[in-house]
């Protein structure tokens, strides 16, 4: 499974358990925050699939979705099974919409922070700019907050690494220009 998904599900499972003060929020459809022809024009490759995961309420009260589109392999390329999606460039974008609002959203940034903190990730979280109220990249992917929902994108094995951060730091803009024209 996706590193991202691990990371973003650990820094969720760090969260204080607090008992639910608050209803549950409501889904947000991660897949519909960006396009198909969006995520093909930040990447410069083609995405075949769209692979959506109502994740549901988790254990912090946080309704959570994942969307990955991923890329076709080149042609006469065999899926290598040792590999994430058998070796496809695909994109990861998770939404987290917090009961608690903001302050839920912030402990999620939070986390990233301890996790590096606690060995947890490798690489240390940068803040970065993007629109959002706060984010950052955490060397897999931009982690930000939008007033209560919590996004995560990440880019992978399209091969060019250093292309990784601008392209999640893009597409990650567009959904919280999405986010803020919604809330």
């Amino acid at each position: 499974m996706n590193r991202f998904l691990l990371t973003a599900g650990v820094a969720a499972a760090m969260l204080s358990a607090s008992p639910r003060l608050h209803a549950a929020p409501a889904a947000i459809d991660a897949c519909a925050l960006l396009s198909r022809s969006e995520v093909t024009a930040v990447i410069r490759k083609p995405v075949e699939s769209v692979q959506p995961f109502d994740n549901g309420v988790t254990n912090q009260g946080a309704y959570s979705t994942t969307c990955i589109w991923a890329s076709p392999l080149p042609p006469g390329v065999a899926p290598d099974p040792n590999k994430r999606l058998g070796g496809r460039g695909f994109v990861v974008v998770s939404i987290m919409n917090w009961p608690g609002g903001s302050s839920d959203a912030a402990k999620f940034l939070a986390d990233f922070y301890k996790a590096f903190e606690q060995h947890g990730i490798d690489s240390k979280p940068v803040p970065v700019e993007i629109g959002a109220d706060d984010s950052l990249w955490w060397g897999d992917g931009v982690a930000a907050r939008k007033n209560g929902v919590s996004v995560g994108v990440s880019v992978a094995q399209f091969g060019d690494r250093a292309a990784r951060q601008p392209q999640s730091e893009a597409l990650a803009m567009l959904i919280v220009k999405k986010l803020s024209a919604n809330p």
